[in-house]
């Protein structure tokens, strides 16, 4: 290996380990552009938010951007060239200016006359973390005139995976703590439906509709045994089917992503787990009606085709290899082929992680954003 792929390497680690430190949502947009300066040299690194309407946008840089440059960059966002391929594709791997747009059309653009130009940018590279449209979150990396190698460019591709899971798993300890902080000031739910286990695990709290969704009786304090050893294997970072006909691949703990998917009678339920951090060891379950948001066009924005995205969302679904192939119409051999692809793309080695990794791609609601440090605010529409 020879020396550059070696700081390649380590840079690659380093980023990863680090981003899975961030225990908050905030603490994930404040701290992700750092991390990302020292991976891979940038002039500025940025976490944006793309709404559809033209002011909808929220900025944050490092270093920080002043009000004037923040204003000129609400006006001009959405002519970012690599926000239209990304809309035009779906796909929200690393991509560089000179991968979408001959230099002259850029020069051409306000964007890059009234923004880049001003500010030194010449080159820049972007890539996508799960959001659900028509909402675009975006981490883009930018400097000079030297554009971004094929080594950094791969880097970023190996590392997206990563910064996803640490992403969601940031955005669900978020949600856990939003969730306790609203049902500690009287409110029932913020708009979810949610169970709160007491140390010795038994029902504390539910609001109704969760109640009803997985099956509890009023006034009693105990849930589906299979629940209960689902919740023990996450905390002891084991793996365990799903229950109720869910099968499948589990989740590991420290992923804060993958869902145990229950099939009802009534209906296809995902219980989410939002582990308790404090020593009182209150753990949420966030429960979701149905898989609506697995889609295979959530799944291809991780760069899969259609076919090794539908293959990658039915294993999710706890559905084993065999049955996979079935319900596609292809042979065992063809699933194992495009699965792979999919290892090779997602930079995984095993389903497990590919399943965990799918299941960070959607989530559990957006958790509104909040001031960075080091940074400024620019208006949501």
């Amino acid at each position: 290996m020879s020396a550059r792929s070696l700081v390649t390497t380590r840079r690659l680690v380093e980023l990863v380990g680090d981003a899975h430190g961030f225990e908050l949502l905030e603490d994930f947009r404040a701290g992700i552009l750092e991390l990302l300066r020292r991976a891979v040299p940038s002039d500025y690194v940025s976490y944006n938010e793309v709404g559809e309407e033209p002011d909808a946008v929220y900025g944050a840089s490092d270093p920080p951007l002043d009000d004037e440059q923040l204003r000129r960059w609400v006006r001009v966002a959405h002519e970012n060239p690599l926000l239209l391929e990304l809309r035009r594709t779906g796909d929200g791997r690393p991509k560089r200016f000179s991968d979408v747009i001959e230099r002259a059309a850029l020069e051409r653009l306000a964007i890059y006359r009234d923004f880049y130009r001003p500010l030194g940018i010449e080159s820049q590279v972007a890539f996508t973390l799960p959001a659900r449209p028509p909402l675009v979150i975006a981490l883009a990396l930018s400097r000079g005139p030297d554009d971004y190698d094929a080594d950094e460019l791969l880097l970023l591709t190996l590392a997206r995976p990563h910064l996803i899971q640490a992403y969601r798993s940031a955005e669900l300890t978020s949600a856990r703590e939003a969730t306790l902080r609203a049902l500690e000031d009287g409110f029932e739910t913020l708009g979810r439906q949610v169970v709160v286990l007491d140390p010795r695990g038994r029902v504390e709290f539910a609001t109704p509709d969760a109640r009803r969704l997985l099956g509890a009786r009023s006034g009693r304090r105990s849930l589906d045994p299979a629940i209960y050893a689902w919740v023990e294997a996450q905390r002891g970072g084991g793996r365990v089917a799903g229950a109720h006909g869910a099968g499948g691949s589990g989740a590991d703990a420290h992923s804060g992503a993958e869902p145990l998917v229950l099939r009802t009678a009534e209906a296809t339920v995902l219980v989410r787990l939002l582990p308790s951090r404090r020593s009182d060891r209150r753990d949420v379950l966030l429960i979701e009606r149905d898989s609506g948001e697995l889609t295979t066009g959530a799944l291809r924005t991780l760069g899969l085709t259609a076919r090794q995205a539908e293959a990658l969302r039915l294993l999710a679904l706890g559905r084993t290899p065999a049955d996979a192939a079935r319900e596609l119409g292809i042979a065992p051999r063809t699933l194992d082929k495009h699965l792979q692809h999919v290892y090779a793309k997602l930079g995984v080695s095993s389903r497990y992680e590919a399943t965990a990794t799918a299941w960070a791609a959607v989530g559990v609601g957006a958790v509104p954003a909040v001031d960075a440090i080091g940074a400024a605010d620019a208006r949501r529409g």
